[in-house]
C-alpha cells in the first residue's frame, strides 16, 4: 500500500490536509445492487464486495449502474484508492476504484485531396512526430477514471495512528482489503443504537 499527502487549499473554510492510500496491485471486487431505505428516489445503491464481504456502498443514478453492469467494469481486478482527511468525528475517507478507460480510436479519416496540397507533406510530418510523442507519454501513464465506492469513517477514539494521517489511511485501506472491517461496522451500529 502506498500513500501520498496533499496540502489544503489556502483560504478560510478550506478543508484540512488529506492523504491518499492505494493498493500496490489491483484487487478483485464484485459489485451488485443493494436495498437501502435511505436511497433517494430515482437513485440506486451499489454495494462493493471483497471476498464476499460488503466493504462499501455508493448511491448513483441508474444510468451509471447500467454502464458499470453492461461493460463489466469490475470483471477484472482494479486498483483501490482511499482519500483520507482528519474531520469530525475522526477520519473521513472516500473509497474509489480506479478503472482503466477504453483506448481512444482516431475517428478522423484523412481527406484524399490533402496529399496534393503544396506543403502538406511537411505539415503531415510535423503532426506525425507530435502524435508519436503524445503516444509515448500516454503509454507511460495508463488512462484511468475513479468510480466512487463509498464513504468510510473511523472515530477518533478508534484511531490506530492518532499522530499520523498517512499511517491511519494505510491501516484503514488494509483492513478494508484484508477483511477486518467488522469492527468499524459494529462500532457504528453500537453508537447508533446507544449501546
Amino acid at each position: 500500500m502506498t500513500t501520498e499527502s496533499t496540502e489544503p487549499a489556502s483560504g478560510d473554510g478550506a478543508p484540512g490536509p488529506a492523504t491518499i492510500a492505494a493498493t500496490e496491485d489491483p484487487v478483485q471486487l464484485t459489485v451488485g445492487l443493494v436495498e437501502d431505505q435511505r436511497i433517494p428516489d430515482g437513485m440506486v445503491c451499489m454495494g462493493s464486495y471483497r471476498n464476499g464481504r460488503l466493504v462499501a456502498r455508493s448511491v448513483m443514478p441508474p444510468e451509471a449502474w447500467a454502464q458499470i453492469d453492461q461493460y463489466g467494469i469490475f470483471d477484472e481486478p482494479v486498483q483501490v484508492v482511499l482519500v483520507a482527511r482528519a474531520a469530525p468525528p475522526g477520519v473521513q475517507c472516500q473509497l474509489y476504484a480506479m478503472v482503466p478507460l477504453p483506448e481512444e480510436e482516431d475517428d478522423e479519416p484523412e481527406e484524399p485531396w490533402a496529399a496534393s496540397v503544396p506543403g502538406s507533406s511537411y505539415e503531415a510530418s510535423l503532426e506525425e512526430s507530435a502524435e508519436e510523442e503524445d503516444e509515448e507519454d500516454e503509454e507511460d501513464e495508463p488512462r484511468v477514471a475513479p468510480i466512487p465506492l463509498g464513504h468510510i469513517v473511523r472515530y477518533e477514539r478508534d484511531r490506530v495512528h492518532p499522530d499520523s494521517l498517512p499511517l491511519e489511511a494505510v491501516d484503514l485501506l488494509r483492513k478494508i482489503i484484508d477483511g477486518k472491517t467488522s469492527e468499524v461496522v459494529d462500532r457504528a451500529l453500537a453508537d447508533l443504537l446507544g449501546l
